[in-house]
């Protein structure tokens, strides 16, 4: 029983839909976030993918065999229904051709059907191909092994093509669509089947090999684009050995992802589209967190001889605030030394005074000894006034008048003759000894005075050293030296400062205008509006898109289990139960009532159950009116390892039949078995002389 085809919403439906689910967004706002992630809603119309191949011929030489080196050549003629390879012998080139005709349609050489010793045999493949209704031929020349150039042919008509003669390129209604040297030919090949086929790459996020976990235990992801390539698994099938169901892996729900698109799921495509994109933004976003939170401990490294240098100059700072000079108790030191040395400085000039006055009385009392022992005149006028200056005057009485006394006789006051004196020898000593007497006493005062002016000279240096000192240290404080290196510390803080909030892009702590200045000059600017709704309508498209393709995956999905347990049954496989595709990848296979992985089947059941799933998609398909899958199977060998003549001979059947009764597919299988010869006709099976040597 087919279930019936579930309505598929409109692309208007569809961003009606979404816009519904973002409140700060209408239609063409969401029509608009998905067009800036390359995403076009598009309503789906059916799918009509054809690759049929017309012809196969290659050329070389083969090397390392037994008993058949040399020069072949290899010319099949093919075309729709079901095509057998086949030879009664191993290791005579069955898969070899596969390999060559994969290398065709491919670009690249499947890995599945490729025979290491015999790469090197090839130096040309031809295949005539019809590629969604147009004819191609792709011409690969090999001059080194597995390395090929290619020019692809195009003509009018596929009869144009086929009617040239083996490695022939020139021809009526043909013309070169293209070539490519070596690097070149699995992106040309890539292009045109993508092209023609109607079928877009596929991209898939997956975390990046020996990636480092971040805090969250999340590797960083990158893009991974399938292509041909993988859509190509869908044609030619894994071997019996590898566990994946289709395709290249199975990371990612790629297998199931390979199915949406040749059941020709509804939005599936623009489904993975937007889930990438979403992917991609959050790793973007995740990794310039992730690299601010570098650059901020790059910086913090960095930075770290500026910081230090700045709690050091702080600390300077600190210091000499902490020593600043006390100005007035210098200036109370200074003043106090001033007054000392004042007082000592009167104290001398009066000791200085003193001591004068004494030695001018000593002087003048030692003169009058003299006088008194020279002359008459001293002695009549012994002990007489010896004024220093006129009474009435003040006329000083000078050394002159002095002397005029002493040889004149004439008085020194008056400048009247002396009168004559009678030598009394008596009076003489007398007046002579208390002459003596006077210039002793005279002798002691100066000394005494001496004594004081030395005393006093010596307090009035230590005073006046003291106030050197003080004033020393005075003039030291008001000189700006200690003002000038605090200022000198007070700068050096802001420069640094000042340099690590550039380095650090933190003008915090800084005036204003500073501090603005930093913030404008070392801020990344901010380019996204933190008001876009662009992440909100991804995430509602994603819901809305979600929900289409899962339903219209587990509507079809339903059909096609009943067609793989169906077309499983028919190709061999023993007591399968039940299928249960899911979203997820996972075939949920049952045998004899049983849960049974799809790892735990033999490798022939694999193959088998891969079989099954390709022409139950075609199958499904064709019921709903669409060809998404391009209808091409090749299969190496797909009872190699069957042990059961009955089953092996099921099998073969099978598959001549689901292509002999289905004119939209191709079936191309290698073979040794006994069972090709029974069901296919000798006008489908490429076999060599005595079905033994292919070439």
């Amino acid at each position: 029983m087919t279930t019936e085809p579930l309505p598929v919403p409109s692309d208007a439906e569809l961003y009606e839909q979404i816009a519904a689910r973002v409140p700060s967004a209408d239609v063409e706002r969401a029509r608009a976030a998905l067009s800036a992630h390359g995403i076009q809603l598009t309503s789906p119309l059916p799918a009509r993918r054809q690759l049929v191949v017309h012809r196969l011929y290659c050329e070389g030489t083969k090397t390392g065999t037994d008993d058949n080196d040399g020069a072949f050549t290899s010319d099949m003629t093919l075309g729709p229904g079901p095509w057998a390879i086949a030879s009664t012998l191993n290791n005579v080139g069955k898969s070899s051709l596969l390999w060559a005709l994969s290398y065709a349609l491919r670009g690249d050489g499947f890995e599945a059907f490729k025979r290491p010793e015999t790469v090197s045999w090839f130096s040309y493949v031809r295949a005539d191909i019809e590629v969604a209704g147009v004819a191609a031929s792709v011409r690969l020349t090999f001059d080194k092994p597995d390395r090929p150039s290619c020019r692809l042919l195009s003509a009018d008509t596929l009869e144009h093509l086929t009617a040239l003669d083996g490695s022939q390129e020139a021809g009526p209604g043909v013309r070169v669509a293209a070539t490519a040297e070596p690097d070149g030919v699995k992106e040309l090949i890539d292009r045109f089947m993508l092209d023609r086929l109607g079928l877009r790459p596929l991209p898939l996020w997956a975390a990046e090999a020996g990636a480092p976990k971040d805090a969250d235990g999340n590797r960083d992801s990158a893009e991974q684009v399938h292509g041909w390539a993988s859509y190509f698994y869908a044609i030619a099938l894994n071997s019996g050995n590898s566990s994946v169901l289709l395709g290249p892996m199975s990371y990612n729900q790629l297998p199931v992802k390979l199915m949406q698109l040749f059941l020709d799921v509804p939005y599936a495509s623009e489904l993975t589209q937007v889930n990438t994109a979403r992917k991609k933004d959050t790793q973007e976003s995740n990794r310039v967190q992730r690299r601010a939170r570098e650059d901020a401990q790059a910086r913090e490294q960095q930075t770290e001889p500026l910081r230090k240098a700045l709690r050091a100059a702080e600390e300077k700072v600190t210091a000499l605030e902490a020593g600043q000079p006390d100005l007035t108790g210098l200036l109370s030191e200074v003043d106090a030394a001033a007054h000392r040395l004042a007082h000592d400085q009167v104290a001398l000039q009066e000791g200085e005074e003193s001591h004068a006055l004494a030695r001018k009385a000593r002087l003048k009392d030692e003169r009058a000894v003299r006088r008194a022992q020279q002359s008459n005149a001293a002695r009549v006028l012994l002990g007489a006034l010896e004024p220093e200056s006129c009474p009435r005057c003040d006329h000083e009485i000078d050394d002159a008048r002095r002397t005029a006394e002493e040889s004149d006789h004439r008085c020194s006051v008056c400048a009247s003759p002396l009168p004559e004196a009678s030598d009394d020898p008596e009076a003489r000593a007398a007046l002579l000894s208390r002459l003596e007497d006077r210039v002793k006493a005279s002798r002691t005062a100066e000394d005494t005075a001496r004594q004081a002016v030395e005393t006093t000279t010596a307090a009035c240096n230590d005073s006046r050293a003291a106030y050197d000192l003080a004033n020393a240290r005075l003039t030291a404080a008001r000189s700006g030296i200690w003002y000038t290196r605090l200022e000198s510390a007070r700068q050096d803080v802001y420069q640094l400062r000042g340099a690590l909030a550039v380095a650090t892009g933190n003008g915090m702590g800084l005036p204003e205008v500073v501090g603005d200045y930093v913030t404008a000059t070392t801020s990344p600017s901010d380019t996204e509006d933190n008001s876009d709704d662009g992440d909100a309508i991804l995430a509602a498209a994603a819901e809305v898109l979600s929900k289409v393709v899962a339903d219209h995956s587990n509507a079809l999905f339903a059909d096609l289990n009943r067609e793989i347990v169906s077309i499983a049954h028919d190709l061999g496989v023993a007591n399968l139960t039940s299928v249960d595709l899911n979203l997820a990848g996972h075939l949920n296979a049952r045998k004899t009532g049983a849960k049974h992985p799809f790892k735990a089947f033999s490798p022939t059941d694999r193959l088998r159950m891969r079989i099954a799933a390709i022409v139950g998609m075609i199958k499904v398909g064709r019921k709903r009116g669409i060809m998404s899958h391009p209808g091409l199977l090749l299969i190496d060998a797909p009872t190699a390892e069957e042990l059961s003549h009955d089953n092996a001979r099921q099998c073969i059947k099978t598959l001549y039949d689901t292509a002999a009764n289905d004119h939209g597919i191709q079936i191309v299988i290698t073979s040794i078995d006994d069972a090709v010869w029974e069901f296919f006709p000798e006008d489908r099976t490429v076999t060599g002389p005595d079905k033994r040597q292919l070439f």
